[in-house]
């Protein structure tokens, strides 16, 4: 029943993510095409490299909970 629970928490992690990700790919597209943003605003550099770690750090803990991957217990 855990492994199961963690299979199915590493899936919803994944495809959270996944939604995560196209979301903030089709926000930045519409910041650069309609808006004229690029790297060169401070604000629109430090939110695509706030959502790319945070995207990063999600697709790794989906990963952990997926194969599970976690240090053994002590007790």
């Amino acid at each position: 029943m855990k492994r199961t629970l963690y299979i199915a928490s590493g899936v919803s992690v994944l495809v959270t993510t996944l939604t995560y990700g196209h979301t903030m790919y089709r926000t930045m597209a519409h910041l650069v095409t309609n808006h004229g943003q690029s790297f060169s605003h401070p604000f629109f550099a430090v939110h695509t490299m706030l959502a790319a770690a945070t995207g990063v750090l999600s697709l790794i803990g989906a990963f952990f909970l997926l194969t599970g991957s976690r240090p053994p217990n002590p007790n």
